[in-house]
C-alpha cells in the first residue's frame, strides 16, 4: 500500500475532531469542559469514558484505552496506523495524496501487489480444489470432517486443498496470465537445478495465513500421505510479504475478540485454533509450531496486554516451550498458563466439550506464569538435593527479572517466598543480580547493534541551566548504570517524561550555552541538559523511545513550523494592534487617555501573543507524538498526556488557582532533582549492600566503598537542601 503524503497526514490530523469522531460510536453527553460517554472497549454501566476537545483526544479511566483519533479508531477498528488515516479521510472527504515513488520503490511496490495477487488466485483455486474436485472431497475434506471441523470452520479460515500432481497449481495460474516468476517468489512453486518448476504443496490440506488486514501472505499444508518420509506440515519460506517471525496464525480472525476479551489464548497448531474457534473461543492464535519471536509478541500486544498460554500435560513438552516466556514478560505482557487435562491437546479438548464447558475450564484452570514455572521446575527436584533446587529458583528468579513493574515483582517475591520456603531478602537480593546480568547482556547485544548501524550526526548544542553563579550544584557522579534497580526509577522518570511530552517544546528559561552565551530554553532542553551533565539516559524503553521523537521532533520540523507560525503569528498581531489604534482614535478624549488605551491595547496583545506560542508550542509536541506512526511513541504519550485528576467543582469555583503550566520553572528542576536523588540512593543501596557481603579478605575494596558511600552521602545531603527534607515520590 502507498504512503500517504505528509501534507496529507497533517491535513487529516488537522480536521479530525475527536468528539466527532467518537461520537460516531459512543453517545456522548457534556460534563464540564468535556464529554463523557459509556467506554465502548470493555462492558460498562456508568460512564468512564471521557473526551476533551481542546486536547483532542480521549481516555477511558477505567480500562485505559483512547488517545488521539487516530488511535481510537486503530483501537476500535482494528486498524493499522495507515489504514486509520485512509478511515478518517475518507470520513472527512480529504483527498489522499500518495507519496510520489522512486523507480525502486515503485518495483518493489508492483512485486508485492503481483505476489500477493498470486496468493490470493492460490486461495481461490485450493478453495475450489477442497469442495469441487473428486480427490479434495474423497481425501482432504473427509479428513477435516473426520476431525469434526465444521463447514463453517471451513470458510472462516478459507482451508484448502492442493491436487496431488507436480505442477497443477503452476499450469493453473499460467493459463489465467500470472507471471510464474512470482510463484516462486511466495514458495507456492519450487525451481530445480535445470530451471523447471514444481508445485510446493501436492496431496495436503491448506491452511492460508492472513496478515492482520486480511491479505493473504503465506500458506501452510499438512500432508494426506500415509509416507512416513514425507513431511507432515510443509510452509511457505520467507519472502519479501511473509516474514513468519512477525506472523501468527489466526490473528486476524481473533483480533476482534481478543481486544474485546482484553486476552489473547496463545496454542501451537493450526486445528488447536480453528478447534478453540468453532468451540466458541475465538480469542486464540498459534505460533504455527516455530518458537515465540518478538516480533509476535509485539503483534500480540496491538490487541491486549493479558496471554494465556495452553499445553497439552506433556512435562517436557512445557519446558521445551518456556524459553518464550521470558520475552513474553520483558515485553511486559501479563502471563498465565493453563494446562489441559492428560491426553489431551487443545484441538481434542475443545472437539470433546461444549463452549461453555470450555470457558468455564479456562476461568478455573489458568494460572500465574511464575506459580506455574515454580510447579513445573521443582516437580522433579528431591527435597535432598540443594543444588538442584538452587539451580531450579534461580530459573524462576531469572523470568521475574524480565518484569519492569516494581509492584508486581514485589508480588513474585512474596509469592516465591511462600512456594520455595527462602526468605524474601534472599530472593530479593539474588534477582538484583541476575537482573544486572540480564541489563548487562541486553546492553551488550545493543552495543552490537549499534556497531553495525550508522549512527546521524549530532546537531543539537548542548545546553546546562542557567544558576546562580555562587550556588553550588549537586550533580550526579559519572558511573555506569548498570547495577541500577531501574524498577525505583521508573516513577521518577515518569514524571519528567510527563512535563517532556505535555510541555516539552514550551519555553522555560533562559539556558547557558558551552559558549557562555544564553539563549531562550525549552522543557525539553532544561532536563535534556541536566540528564546529559550526569551521563544519564531512560531506563524504561518505551520512555526512552518517546523521549528520542521528542528530541528528533525538538531538533527538526518544529524549528522550520515555529518559524512559518511566528510570522502568520506576528502578522495577526499587528492586525490586532492597528485596530486597536482605530478604536483609540475614535473614542479617546485626551492624552492621557490615549496613553492609557495604548498600554493597555500593547498588554493585551503581548498576553495573546505569548499565549498563543505556548498553545503552539504545546500542542505540536502534543499532536505529534499522539499521532505518531509508531506504537510505542504514539501509546506512552496518550497515556502521559492524560489528565489523572479532575478539580473539584468547589476549586473550579474559585479564582487564582495555579495552573500546572504556570508553575513549571519550579516543577521541573525538582522532578530532574528528585530523579537524581533516586539514583543516589540505588547506588547507596548497591554499595551498602556490597559491603556487607565482605570479609576481612577484602579490607581495600571495603574502604574504597566506605569512601565512595561518603561522597554519595554528601552529595545527597546537597540535593536535600534544594528539595528540603521531604522527598516526593511521583504517584504510579
Amino acid at each position: 500500500m502507498p504512503r500517504i503524503d505528509q501534507e496529507t497526514v497533517n491535513k487529516i490530523l488537522d480536521t479530525a475532531d475527536i468528539v466527532d469522531v467518537v461520537s460516531d460510536f459512543v453517545k456522548l453527553r457534556r460534563s464540564g469542559a468535556n464529554f463523557k460517554g459509556l467506554c465502548p472497549f470493555h462492558n460498562e454501566r456508568t460512564p468512564s469514558f471521557s473526551v476533551n476537545r481542546a486536547r483532542n483526544i480521549c481516555k477511558c479511566f477505567s480500562c485505559g484505552k483512547g488517545g488521539s483519533p487516530v488511535n481510537f479508531i486503530m483501537e476500535h477498528e482494528q486498524l493499522s496506523y495507515q489504514e486509520a488515516l485512509r478511515y478518517l479521510a475518507r470520513k472527512y472527504n480529504i483527498e489522499i495524496v500518495e507519496k510520489e515513488l522512486s523507480d525502486q520503490e515503485r518495483e518493489a511496490m508492483n512485486t508485492r501487489e503481483a505476489m500477493l495477487a498470486v496468493n490470493e488466485f492460490a486461495l481461490t483455486h485450493f478453495k475450489k480444489n477442497l469442495l469441487e474436485s473428486d480427490e479434495g472431497r474423497d481425501t482432504a475434506l473427509a479428513y477435516l470432517r473426520h476431525r469434526g471441523i465444521s463447514d463453517a470452520m471451513i470458510a472462516r479460515f478459507h482451508l484448502g486443498y492442493a491436487i496431488d500432481k507436480s505442477r497443477e497449481l503452476i499450469d493453473a495460474a499460467k493459463s489465467s496470465g500470472f507471471n510464474t516468476k512470482y510463484l516462486v517468489d511466495t514458495g507456492l512453486a519450487i525451481e530445480r537445478d535445470d530451471k523447471s518448476l514444481y508445485d510446493r504443496f501436492r496431496s495436503r490440506v491448506i491452511f492460508p495465513v492472513h496478515s492482520i488486514s486480511g491479505r493473504v501472505i503465506a500458506f501452510g499444508g499438512r500432508t494426506m500421505r500415509s509416507d512416513k518420509t514425507i513431511a507432515k506440515y510443509v510452509n511457505s519460506p520467507e519472502s519479501s510479504i511473509y516474514h513468519k517471525n512477525l506472523e501468527l496464525y489466526g490473528l486476524y480472525q481473533a483480533k476482534s475478540a481478543i481486544a474485546k476479551k482484553d486476552k489473547c489464548i496463545l496454542v501451537e497448531g493450526y486445528l488447536d485454533v480453528i478447534s478453540m474457534h468453532q468451540a466458541g473461543v475465538e480469542n486464540v492464535v498459534a505460533s504455527s509450531g516455530t518458537s515465540l519471536t518478538e516480533g509476535q509478541i509485539r503483534a500480540l500486544r496491538r490487541f491486549s496486554n493479558n496471554v494465556t498460554l495452553i499445553y497439552d500435560a506433556d512435562a517436557a513438552g512445557i519446558k521445551a516451550s518456556l524459553r518464550g516466556i521470558n520475552m513474553l514478560l520483558g515485553e511486559g505482557l501479563n502471563v498465565k498458563v493453563l494446562s489441559l487435562p492428560p491426553g489431551d491437546d487443545p484441538d481434542s479438548f475443545a472437539q470433546s466439550h461444549s463452549s461453555t464447558e470450555v470457558e468455564a475450564y479456562l476461568a478455573d484452570h489458568e494460572v500465574d506464569i511464575i506459580a506455574f514455572m515454580a510447579d513445573m521446575l521443582l516437580r522433579d527436584v528431591p527435597d535432598n538435593d540443594p543444588t538442584a533446587k538452587a539451580k531450579a529458583i534461580n530459573g524462576i528468579l531469572y523470568s521475574v527479572a524480565f518484569v519492569d513493574d516494581p509492584v508486581t515483582t514485589q508480588e513474585y517475591i512474596a509469592q516465591c517466598s511462600r512456594r520455595l520456603s527462602v526468605p524474601e531478602q534472599v530472593l530479593a537480593a539474588q534477582l538484583r543480580v541476575l537482573r544486572t546480568r540480564r541489563l548487562e547482556e541486553a546492553a551488550k547485544d545493543a552495543a552490537r547493534r549499534q556497531a553495525r548501524e550508522s549512527v546521524a550526526p549530532q546537531t543539537e548544542t548542548n545546553v546546562t541551566a542557567a544558576t546562580d553563579a555562587s550556588e553550588e550544584q549537586p550533580l550526579v557522579p559519572e558511573a555506569p548504570l548498570l547495577n541500577l534497580d531501574t524498577n525505583s526509577l521508573r516513577p521518577y522518570e515518569e514524571m519528567l517524561m510527563r512535563y517532556i511530552v505535555r510541555y516539552g517544546l514550551m519555553y522555560i528559561m533562559d539556558i547557558a550555552r558551552s559558549d557562555g552565551s544564553f539563549a531562550p530554553g525549552t522543557v525539553f532542553d532544561l532536563i535534556d541538559g541536566e540528564l546529559g551533565i550526569d551521563g544519564y539516559s531512560m531506563t524504561y524503553p518505551p520512555f526512552k523511545r518517546t523521549y528520542e521523537a521528542v528530541k528528533e521532533l525538538r531538533y527538526g520540523s518544529w524549528q522550520t513550523d515555529r518559524t512559518i507560525f511566528m510570522r502568520t503569528l506576528e502578522d495577526e498581531c499587528s492586525a490586532r494592534m492597528a485596530e486597536a489604534y482605530d478604536e483609540i482614535r475614535q473614542t479617546a478624549e485626551n492624552i492621557a487617555q490615549i496613553e492609557s488605551m495604548e498600554q493597555r491595547a500593547h498588554d493585551d496583545i503581548e498576553k495573546y501573543r505569548l499565549a498563543k506560542i505556548n498553545e503552539f508550542d504545546a500542542k505540536y509536541c502534543q499532536d505529534h507524538l499522539a499521532n505518531s506512526p509508531d506504537d510505542v511513541v504514539r501509546n506512552t504519550a496518550n497515556a502521559l498526556i492524560i489528565e489523572r485528576y479532575t478539580l473539584s467543582r468547589i476549586y473550579t469555583k474559585q479564582e487564582n488557582i495555579e495552573s500546572e503550566e504556570s508553575q513549571l520553572p519550579e516543577l521541573v528542576p525538582r522532578a530532574i532533582y528528585e530523579l537524581q536523588n533516586a539514583i543516589l540512593s540505588a547506588r547507596l543501596r548497591d554499595l551498602s549492600t556490597e559491603l556487607a557481603t565482605l570479609d576481612a579478605s577484602h579490607i581495600d575494596r571495603a574502604q574504597e566503598i566506605i569512601m565512595k558511600i561518603a561522597e554519595l552521602q554528601n552529595m545527597q545531603r546537597e540535593l536535600v537542601k534544594v528539595l528540603g527534607e521531604r522527598i516526593i515520590l511521583p504517584k504510579r
